[in-house]
């Protein structure tokens, strides 16, 4: 039986459950997360002593993700909330300055004109998310933390579904590290350089100028393309080929 997933909800399950069932998970994990252009990830992952991933997992009002990995390196612990998009077949491009500089717009747009679907959106929320548990915690959650006039929301709640709760207990005790990661389809010399900026860029007028951005980074479905050719990944392999030109 032969199992072909559909765009880049079928390439990550893809990817991520050849790599769980390999021999050499976890480095096969620690080669895939240095490829980010996030220095501290990769930093930390040296280190990496133990991985558990959850896929398209539910944070309620704060959006599904699509990776959510908790990694254990000795004795510290950090999680990384991956984010993918992809380029249809029916668009010509998708990079990533154009998709910030929509951000902004939304930012600035006035009331509940926030994209839900904007990849800074929903990392933005993952963000907020996991601040949110460490200032208030879970029972805070639970009530709700208040959002910015442009978004949709204007208090979100992480909820009482029993499924979402055990998995924010999980993340609960990985939240002294954090990452925000975009698996796009760009290239790695705009992902370098956008990211050098926006690391470092305290003042870009958005509602993501108060956060904590040295844990943001991404990476290329041309790298994950590479990384399974060089690992003989033929799963994922024969996946992202059967989705040639529907990712990048």
């Amino acid at each position: 039986m032969k199992i072909i997933g559909y765009s880049e909800r079928g390439t990550i399950n893809a990817l991520f459950y050849e790599i769980a069932y390999s021999d050499k998970s976890l480095q096969l994990t620690k080669e895939l997360l240095a490829l980010a252009d996030c220095p501290s990830l990769v930093k930390f992952c040296q280190n990496l002593t133990e991985v558990k991933v959850f896929i398209e997992q539910s944070l309620s009002d704060f959006g599904d993700a699509d990776v959510i990995l908790l990694l254990d390196a000795g004795d510290k612990k950090g999680v990384v909330f991956l984010e993918a998009k992809v380029k249809s077949s029916q668009k010509n491009e998708w990079k990533l300055k154009q998709e910030f500089e929509q951000f902004k717009k939304g930012c600035n747009s006035g009331d509940k004109m926030l994209s839900s679907s904007n990849l800074f959106t929903q990392l933005y929320h993952k963000h907020r998310f996991l601040n949110g548990l460490s200032d208030v915690g879970i029972d805070g959650l639970k009530k709700g933390i208040v959002f910015p006039e442009c978004s949709t929301k204007k208090t979100r709640k992480i909820g009482g579904n029993e499924v979402v709760l055990s998995v924010v207990e999980s993340i609960d005790q990985y939240r002294e590290n954090s990452w925000y990661i975009a698996l796009i389809p760009d290239t790695s010399t705009a992902i370098e350089d956008f990211y050098r900026d926006f690391r470092q860029n305290n003042h870009d007028a958005t509602i993501l100028s108060q956060l904590d951005k040295s844990g943001w980074g991404g990476l290329t479905w041309e790298q994950v393309v590479k990384f399974c050719k060089k690992f003989s990944l033929k799963d994922t392999k024969q996946v992202l080929d059967f989705n040639k030109g529907q990712i990048y």
